[in-house]
């Protein structure tokens, strides 16, 4: 079955996370234990991006929830705002934990592609936002 079509878009300088649910024709949820995620970009200035399932470093988290067939993409605001790029097209791919046949190596499912567009925010920022907050008495009003 041929890939389906979602196109999402990113914007800069916030924190983005978009989560997938792989189903089958019936709706029902796939269970995606032992399987791992792949989620790759080309933008429009050549550059590749790739994630990996079960990562998690200082650029992105790219983690599963295996009995909710739900697979997660998380990139701080910090990242997003580096982007340079305008638009992406991107492959999600799944590989199963069984071999096609014996020395086939892993199936291997291209479950989603589209393009990714991205926003530019009003006020170019590259900063990382931090603040700290007050803290509320039992009245309301801020200590």
């Amino acid at each position: 079955m041929a890939a389906a079509d979602y196109s999402f878009t990113i914007e800069k300088g916030t924190a983005f996370v978009i989560s997938f649910e792989y189903r089958n024709d019936a709706n029902d949820v796939i269970n995606l234990t032992n399987w791992v995620a792949r989620l790759r970009w080309k933008d429009n200035e050549d550059n590749i991006q790739t994630f990996i399932t079960d990562t998690r470093n200082s650029n992105y988290e790219f983690t599963m929830e295996p009995s909710l067939g739900k697979i997660i993409l998380k990139i701080p605001a910090s990242v997003t705002a580096a982007y340079t790029f305008s638009t992406a097209n991107y492959d999600l791919e799944l590989q199963e934990p069984n071999d096609l046949y014996s020395g086939g190596g892993k199936k291997v499912f291209r479950i989603l592609q589209g393009s990714i567009s991205t926003i530019e925010r009003n006020v170019p920022d590259t900063t990382s936002f931090s603040a700290s907050f007050d803290t509320q008495d039992d009245c309301g009003m801020c200590t």
